[in-house]
């Protein structure tokens, strides 16, 4: 098993309905964990950032919202995903 952590950070509440009992958000969702095949050398520590075409290419947690009615990406012209990864292998994946 590999350790994951999840930040949440809502951008802004949408809609609330009394009615349906159900809102709309916007939030930025941050996945962190440690994967060392990820791994590479750097004599300056520095990480490496990707856009959303490497995502594909790895192993990436599945999260989900226990009792969410329903849930999307909104569209956008160019993706809102940002893959870090750093030389440890440790990996930051944020998606808005």
């Amino acid at each position: 098993p590999i350790p994951v952590g999840i930040d949440v950070q809502v951008e802004s509440i949408d809609s609330i309905s009394e009615v349906d009992m159900d809102f709309t958000m916007t939030l930025y969702l941050r996945h962190y964990w440690k994967d060392e095949r990820l791994s590479f050398r750097s004599n300056k520590n520095r990480s490496m950032t990707f856009d959303g075409r490497l995502i594909k290419k790895i192993w990436v947690p599945d999260v989900f919202f226990v009792h969410s009615k329903r849930s999307f990406i909104h569209d956008t012209t160019v993706e809102n995903i940002m893959l870090r990864v750093y030389p440890d292998g440790n990996v930051l994946f944020s998606l808005r």
